[in-house]
């Protein structure tokens, strides 16, 4: 065989193996799906963001492989290398992955519940703080309200008081004279 065709066949091996590399990035998406219940949006922005990636991927390929050259033979090779993925490999990967993926939900899950606790601790005792913080402001209002409103009446017992004091010392200057 010439190099010529040595160097196609393994150009075209290594498309294939893109193309199942390809699927196989896919399927993370999909296991990652099953497991993580996403809007329609993310969903969206996933796909957009593995349809980028491939395009990088394939052009970068393309122009390293081939020197920007495109031949039809690399989209069939990648097409294949898909399709022999799919139905070979597809979905053995996926139910290791959703299984995998479930484990760590659960275990992530747990997590979060463990380092929530003292966060729920800690905004119950503040409730509580806050509680008899309230009672004693309250009450101390209280104390406050009557303290004023006894120093209003000795206020007022003592003008009472000062003004009878201030006429009779004025009635004393006027005998006194």
């Amino acid at each position: 065989m010439s190099t010529f065709l040595n160097s196609q066949i393994g150009i075209f091996l290594i498309y294939f193996i893109a193309g199942m590399l390809i699927c196989l990035i896919y399927d993370v998406f999909r296991a990652l799906r099953k497991t993580v219940k996403t809007s329609d949006f993310v969903t969206n922005l996933e796909d957009t963001i593995f349809w980028i990636f491939v395009a990088i991927f394939l052009i970068y390929l393309i122009f390293v492989l081939n020197n920007g050259k495109i031949r039809f033979f690399m989209f069939i090779a990648i097409c294949l290398g898909g399709i022999s993925y799919y139905f070979t490999l597809s979905k053995y990967f996926i139910n290791i992955s959703v299984h995998i993926l479930g484990i760590v939900k659960i275990m992530v899950k747990k997590i979060i519940s463990i380092l929530v606790i003292p966060l729920k601790l800690f905004l119950k005792i503040n409730k509580k703080v806050k509680c008899i913080v309230c009672i004693n402001l309250k009450n101390i209002s209280k104390n406050i309200h009557k303290n004023s409103k006894k120093k209003i009446q000795n206020s007022k017992k003592k003008s009472k008081l000062h003004k009878m004091f201030y006429k009779l010392r004025k009635n004393k200057k006027v005998v006194n004279e």
